[in-house]
């Protein structure tokens, strides 16, 4: 996953040109497509930008907070020093970032980048030796877009990686709970680690009318009946009306009768999961009077899940 997308200015940000008066510099041109996928695109997927620039220049101080980038380094030579002092504070390496730079300069950040796992990216204008150091070479030129375009090949890779470790933690998740004892556990919530739990629980199910539909956000739900029987009621949270509003401390909020929703039988063995989509109800099956045994897993969602209060409602 990358964490960190550190940007050189000049030849990079801009199309390399310097606009000069008598007292200095006048004139820098950025691209707007550029800045909006630095300021909305990258925040939106757990990416951070980061401009680390050999030349000094109040204008580019203006542009980074324009576009919401906090971490500016203007005036350094030795970029390579500057990010890994940036990391060190942070907790990441190397392999969590991707740089894109255009000339020899950022050669000593782009290269150990490179080597470490991370990404090197330059636009199509770049020097041949940069160009030769870089995996991802963009088809637009400095200052047309080329941050842009590297920006949502970043995006791609952390959603694709975002995919591929959820399915593979639930997987784990979904194989923990199946080797689970029921009868040995005591009832209540057992800690697996910071980013998966599970309850015991035992119960008589309730009428369907006597409780409302609830939903959450942070974790996907696991449940597996071991014993009894109930009925799980599923509907898509956006077609309920929101009766109250979502907590974040007890990761809930809770919907009247939707229009239409599904119906599952949940018996011994049965096993539904349910995403924060999934406004949901659990309910005492025709007559039966059972009592129910179930585990509840609990696997937390990555950070930019939305909570079930932002969803449209009818």
């Amino acid at each position: 996953m990358i964490k960190y997308l550190v940007i050189d200015v000049d030849g990079t940000l801009t199309d390399g040109k310097i606009y000069m008066g008598p007292q200095g510099e006048l004139i820098k041109a950025f691209n707007v497509k550029d800045g909006y996928a630095i300021k909305e695109l990258l925040p939106q997927h757990g990416i951070t930008p980061v401009v680390i620039t050999a030349r000094q220049s109040d204008i580019v101080s203006h542009r980074c907070r324009e576009i919401g980038i906090s971490a500016i380094y203007q005036g350094i030579r030795d970029k390579i020093g500057c990010l890994q002092s940036l990391l060190q504070r942070s907790g990441a390496s190397l392999s969590d970032v991707a740089y894109m730079g255009d000339d020899d300069l950022d050669l000593q950040c782009l290269l150990p980048i490179r080597q470490a796992g991370g990404l090197a990216g330059c636009p199509a204008d770049a020097s041949p030796r940069v160009t030769a150091a870089c995996q991802f070479i963009s088809s637009l030129k400095a200052g047309e877009g080329a941050v842009r375009e590297f920006a949502e090949y970043l995006v791609s890779l952390n959603t694709e990686n975002s995919a591929q470790s959820l399915q593979t933690r639930l997987d784990q998740a979904l194989s923990y709970i199946d080797s689970l004892d029921f009868d040995s556990l005591d009832l209540g919530r057992h800690d697996v680690s910071p980013d998966f739990y599970f309850n015991v629980m035992q119960y008589q199910p309730a009428d369907t009318e006597t409780i409302p539909y609830e939903a959450h956000c942070q974790y996907i739900d696991i449940q597996r009946v071991f014993d009894g029987e109930e009925m799980l009621m599923i509907a898509p949270v956006y077609s309920a009306r929101q009766l109250t509003p979502y907590d974040p401390a007890r990761d809930l909020a809770h919907f009247s009768v939707p229009d239409n929703h599904t119906c599952l039988v949940m018996r011994r063995g049965s096993c539904a999961i349910l995403f924060p989509r999934d406004a949901r109800k659990a309910v005492r099956f025709g007559t039966q009077t059972s009592t129910v045994k179930k585990i509840v897993g609990k696997l937390r969602l990555p950070s930019q899940s939305v909570p079930p209060a932002t969803h449209p409602q009818p």
